[in-house]
């Protein structure tokens, strides 16, 4: 897929291209010679807008939107994109990225020049090969040694740091400040249930629309579209299915045996559609270190996206446009909150403890943790995995449209906690959507005890060596803990690939002691998230491409 960079330097600007463009008439790359005009991304409200501006021209239509308003004209974009626009007559510029975190620019800002890409390895690399100094970060490393994803605009290489969901950067007068152009918030409107309802389903029907209409744009025959044990991704195919879209391929990936396998093979069952299913049985995603790093950038798990990345890259994008996702419908039309206790607490969203925390987790001051577990679990986390799939094709979630996910966050807490608005609007208009078993469905007491039991009695067997691992294979989608028991090779590979690397962390005590704690510890996702660290300290410290 393609990327961008762009170089202000000696008064002038660079702007290169890099990869291929499936997507070309939402791709701009400009030049009127007043403006330079740049865009990479999906639109889905491409067409709305050519309507509302009467165009039909990608570039007259954000000329026309530059004029109208110069500083957020983007902010009317729905879908995944960044961009930068520059008036070469008033030496003005802005460079941006969408609302929700799934698209993101990076940036290098000194004195003598002023770098940004959408790609975090590019603009590292270019940085290398420049003669540029780059150094590791140590409180980027510490948010992945607790959070297991970075949380802040901090990346790995010190001198590069990422424009945050909703933000852009302002050149005026030559200097270059950050701005927040948009906010999700906290209203707590006043409505019944039955009113948010409805209009939770117009649009979320607007949303799907507009995702899955950009495959019939560019003439795909196919719509792909991933499908899981859970409801998010089933109520993207469900409503998909009940506005006339077809044929659908669902794809997904998980342990044979497991419930992920089970339920959603159901589901794309249930719907009629054509699947595609990876076993990760042989969990060979767990070697490619290396090469997931130089697609996440790092700022999540190297191992998040578990056997996606595989997937994605054995399949024809001839016949598929974009990959239709569910992502965070659990915390749109649902919340994270679980209590009535809504105090932003940086501990409910860390996947580790063993570490304290010791930097500020909390620097954008967000008023409660709806919106912290949004932007950082939600938009930092979750998302991350979309910077993999863009090598492959653009990732879309109908969750995340910015007018769907604005109502929702309008709603009060309360109504969307536990999923209470997301089962009624499901049970109202899509009923059918429940003919099979859901891994969100709630677990009886007694059973959770029962399972508790039989997880606590099965550890007891494996340290007496009666079993072979201290999970069952079939225990989830990933079994991370059955697979490192079981599987020598990857033991060995984890140890090789700590003992070659933690000598870059030798410079700051402080980390590799902290690399040292997670390594050694017996959860097996916090031996992965030291070996992240190690992994973006090789990339980070190593010679360029």
């Amino acid at each position: 897929m393609n990327d961008w960079l762009a170089c202000f330097e000696d008064n002038k600007l660079i702007v290169k291209e890099f990869g291929e463009c499936r997507f070309e008439h939402d791709h701009l790359m400009a030049d009127t010679g007043a403006m330079t005009v740049v865009i990479d991304g999906l639109i889905l409200n491409q067409k709305e807008l050519f309507v509302h501006y009467h165009t039909d021209s990608f570039l007259q239509l954000v000329l026309k939107m530059q004029q109208e308003a110069p500083d957020t004209f983007f902010k009317a974009f729905r879908g995944p994109f960044t961009g930068l626009f520059f008036d070469k007559n008033t030496r003005k510029a802005v460079v941006f990225t969408n609302q929700t975190g799934d698209s993101a620019v990076f940036y290098h800002i000194a004195d003598e020049i002023q770098i940004f890409s959408s790609n975090f390895s590019i603009l590292l690399n270019y940085l290398k090969e420049n003669q540029i100094p780059v150094s590791f970060d140590e409180k980027a490393s510490h948010w992945m040694l607790t959070f297991g994803y970075l949380i802040d605009d901090a990346t790995f290489a010190s001198e590069i740091k990422r424009l945050m969901a909703g933000k852009a950067l302002y050149l005026d007068k030559g200097v270059w400040k950050e701005k927040r152009y948009h906010q999700f918030l906290s209203k707590n409107m006043q409505i019944t249930e039955d009113e948010a309802i409805t209009k939770i389903d117009a649009l979320f029907r607007q949303a799907v629309k507009r995702c899955f209409d950009k495959d019939l744009e560019y003439g795909y025959k196919r719509h792909l579209a991933d499908m899981s044990a859970g409801m998010d991704s089933r109520m993207v195919n469900c409503v998909a299915k009940s506005l006339g879209y077809g044929p659908i391929t669902n794809i997904s990936y998980s342990q044979t045996g497991s419930e992920e396998e089970v339920l959603s093979k159901k589901s794309s069952k249930l719907f009629g559609n054509d699947m595609i299913f990876n076993a990760l049985d042989a969990h060979e995603f767990v070697f490619d270190i290396d090469r997931l790093l130089q697609g996440n950038f790092g700022t999540y798990l190297y191992s998040g996206i578990t056997g996606g990345a595989r997937l994605l890259s054995s399949l024809d994008f001839t016949e598929f446009g974009a990959e239709q996702t569910g992502q965070l419908g659990d915390i749109a039309i649902g919340t994270f909150v679980k209590t009535d206790d809504i105090a932003v607490n940086p501990d409910a969203v860390r996947l580790s403890h063993k570490l304290p925390l010791k930097f500020d987790p909390n620097p954008e001051r967000f008023e409660n943790l709806d919106l912290y577990s949004l932007y950082t679990r939600g938009f930092m986390g979750a998302m991350s995995s979309w910077f993999i799939r863009k090598h492959y094709t653009f990732a879309l979630s109908p969750f995340i449209d910015v007018d769907f996910m604005e109502f929702c966050y309008a709603l009060p807490i309360a109504m969307r906690r536990g999923h209470n608005l997301y089962w009624k609007w499901v049970k109202k208009y899509y009923p059918e959507a429940l003919n099979v078993p859901t891994s969100r469905r709630p677990v009886p007491t007694i059973r959770k005890l029962y399972r508790k039991g039989l997880k606590a009695g099965r550890k007891v067997f494996f340290k007496l060596g009666i079993a072979k691992s201290r999970v069952r294979s079939d225990s989830s989608m990933n079994p991370y803990e059955y697979w490192y028991d079981t599987d020598p090779k990857m033991r060995a590979f984890f140890n090789d690939y700590y003992h070659e690397n933690i000598n870059l962390t030798s410079q700051n005590n402080d980390l590799k002691n902290e690399v040292e704690t997670l390594f050694n510890s017996p959860v097996i996702l916090e031996k992965i998230m030291a070996l992240t660290v190690l992994g973006m300290a090789k990339m980070v410290c190593s010679n360029p491409e």
